[in-house]
């Protein structure tokens, strides 16, 4: 049996669906945060993206979210390497670190 993609694969070596089906839908992306600039440290708020649906944490338009909210942040292998706020549970950052 075959491994899965996630474990054969850094993030630049998969395609786009690939790439797309390791989000689990947390949601926490889209919340706004706040970093305490003398530490670095982020703080996860309750408010979120006008865009996200709060009980499915999907967002409403996600084709068109770069072009309804201007800093909606598109999350791509080379993003994710300099994003601090990513939480230590997103599939993206554990496939990054090895995980």
């Amino acid at each position: 049996m075959t491994e899965p993609f996630w474990k054969t694969k850094t993030l630049h070596e998969m395609n786009p669906q690939e790439w797309e089906s390791l989000c689990d839908g947390c949601g926490k992306c889209c919340l706004l945060k706040l970093e305490d600039e003398d530490t670095g440290e982020i703080a996860y708020t309750k408010l979120h993206c006008k865009l996200l649906d709060g009980t499915t944490c999907q967002c409403t338009n996600y084709v068109n979210r770069k072009s309804i909210v201007e800093d909606c942040v598109k999350l791509t292998p080379a993003g994710i390497e300099e994003i601090n706020w990513m939480p230590k549970t997103c599939a993206y950052r554990l496939v990054m670190d090895g995980k």
